[in-house]
């Protein structure tokens, strides 16, 4: 444990925001969509294809009727765009545009919108910095130049004695899930180490945490990674690189890139969440599924979810705790807005972090070598460097007259 905490800068969580599940919106789009007088069981693809869960039972029934094919069309129009969702952000008290700071990111719960995360910022960065181009009707992706990121880059919104806890305030126009986790992770159902939180349209909800971080000394860095049983976050797997999801490297981050692969096992194509983020520069194509696939994948669903509890993925070495000090219930605050308040506070600055350092490193063994021979053959740099210099002053030619 480490206590002294004058100088520490701790940086706020990453806040993701995914759309939840909402009926009426899906019958009243579709009736704009297909018509008023469409199949109903359309309404029941819709649902599962845009706000897919790993399963779709409805595919089944595209043999019989005529589904919509486009997928990203129907993620397009049934989702809720960030301008619409994200309404009047402000931390520690200053107004921002929450398009800005909200940035989108692809995980297994669909398009979601992440504050403070590295993950979507990188993402932004390279569409920003990159050039599509269309080249014999395929799409390559073109770095116009070499990213490279510091540690300092990578702290935003710090904590501090000069600025005090922060604490972020945001309205949102739906239901939502909200999850509470380090900058470097996604969300992914049934995560632990992650805080999840369903807020109704309609509430008011106000979290406060705390937060314990985690400081690695030089020397861990310095272990092989089958010592100290952890990844840094630039120590992305060999399959992670391929993919290109996900410029860094955390425990959900290398779950999702695993229940990538699963899905090619079985289905030979990935889901229309994951799929599109694949940037195909590692020379891997994965093809996105159809309600074919879709099909395939409901099917091999709990193999899947069997397999994936034993994906060779470990933890990261920069995990953060994050635990709710309190959380408002939904009685507690009582509105009648048409948009749900959301506060996040951090409750103090932290007054202790953990450390992780390595008890022994080649240098340590190196000093413990040397310590022995200087206590049995009472041994020294200085005495190794008296023997030269006698060797050195010792009358070579009367020695070998004698021999």
């Amino acid at each position: 444990m480490d206590t002294l905490y004058i100088n520490w800068n701790t940086s706020f969580p990453a806040l993701t925001v995914c759309e939840m599940y909402n009926s009426e919106k899906i019958w009243d789009l579709s009736e704009q969509y297909f018509g008023l007088n469409h199949d109903l069981k359309i309404d029941d693809f819709v649902s599962e294809v845009v706000f897919f869960s790993g399963a779709c039972v409805s595919c089944a029934k595209c043999e019989r009727m005529e589904c919509p094919s486009n997928f990203t069309e129907l993620l397009t129009l049934f989702r809720t765009k960030c301008s619409q969702l994200l309404q009047n952000c402000r931390y520690t008290n200053f107004h921002f545009d929450c398009c800005e700071e909200f940035l989108p990111i692809h995980t297994e719960y669909g398009i979601c919108f992440a504050f403070n995360s590295n993950q979507a910022r990188s993402y932004m960065r390279l569409r920003r910095f990159g050039r599509i181009k269309q080249i014999n009707g395929l799409l390559s992706l073109t770095l116009e130049s070499q990213i490279t990121h510091s540690k300092n880059d990578l702290v935003r919104f710090a904590n501090n004695r000069a600025t005090g806890p922060g604490h972020l305030k945001f309205d949102v126009s739906v239901d939502i899930q909200l999850h509470i986790h380090s900058s470097n992770d996604v969300p992914v159902p049934c995560y632990a180490g992650m805080i999840r939180e369903t807020i109704l349209l309609g509430s008011t909800k106000e979290i406060i945490i705390n937060v314990m971080e985690v400081y690695n000394d030089d020397s861990v860095a310095q272990l092989p990674l089958d010592q100290r049983r952890c990844r840094f976050s630039h120590e992305t797997t060999e399959w992670g690189r391929k993919l290109g999801i996900y410029e860094f490297y955390s425990y959900p981050t290398c779950i999702v890139e695993c229940g990538l692969a699963l899905e090619m096992k079985y289905c030979n194509c990935s889901n229309h969440f994951i799929a599109p983020a694949v940037k195909y520069s590692g020379g891997v194509t994965v093809s996105i599924c159809d309600y074919y696939g879709l099909s395939c994948l409901t099917r091999h669903y709990e193999e899947m979810q069997s397999e994936r509890k034993s994906c060779d993925c470990i933890s990261s070495c920069e995990e953060p705790e994050y635990n709710i000090v309190y959380s408002s219930t939904e009685d507690e605050f009582e509105s009648d807005k048409e948009v749900t308040q959301v506060q996040i506070s951090l409750i103090d600055l932290p007054t202790l972090r953990y450390v992780r350092r390595s008890i022994n490193t080649p240098v340590d063994l190196l000093i413990s070598v040397c310590g022995i021979i200087g206590l049995f053959f009472n041994a020294s740099i200085l005495r190794i460097i008296e023997i030269l210099f006698y060797l050195r002053e010792l009358k070579w030619s009367e020695v070998w007259e004698r021999i």
